[in-house]
């Protein structure tokens, strides 16, 4: 089984959170929230994210891809929820940047703790949009993998 976060190593300190609403369009015909839904959820944090640092989707010149993606599926999700997505910066390279996602639910007064949904793994990288070659990542996002939340800053 292909395990996204826990290669042994402690996870790191979540940077952002996005608190995302699971909407009855974003189910299959099983009941449930289709597994792509699983991968918009972790774009929509990290635009939110991208967002609250004041960057754009693109600064000039600069063209932002995800280079690598996997997802690991824990529990399947129904509607009604919000779904907590929370990131973490796992490497920060000079033109590439490792984020890893969690997918979890809130815990209610049944349950002890919030139930993680789902995990996944992206390597987003900026590339020059004349020569299409690697290029040095905003400081900003450098700045904010070094800034972790606090649970008070989460809310």
């Amino acid at each position: 089984m292909l395990t996204i976060i826990d290669d042994g190593k402690p996870a790191p300190a979540p940077v952002f959170q996005a608190r995302i609403p699971v909407r009855w369009g974003d189910l299959d015909a099983d009941g449930h929230v289709n597994n792509t839904v699983f991968l918009r959820y972790v774009e929509e944090a990290r635009m939110q994210w991208a967002q609250a640092l004041s960057l754009s989707a693109s600064a000039p010149g600069l063209t932002p891809v995800v280079a690598n993606l996997a997802c690991e599926y824990l529990a399947p999700l129904h509607y009604p929820a919000t779904v907590i997505v929370s990131i973490a910066c796992a490497h920060a390279g000079n033109s590439s940047l490792q984020l890893l996602f969690s997918l979890h639910v809130p815990a209610d007064a049944a349950a002890l703790a919030p139930a993680l949904h789902a995990r996944a793994r992206i390597t987003w990288v900026w590339l020059d949009a004349g020569t299409g070659r690697p290029h040095a990542m905003p400081e900003a996002l450098r700045a904010a993998c070094a800034a972790p939340i606090t649970p008070s800053s989460a809310a």
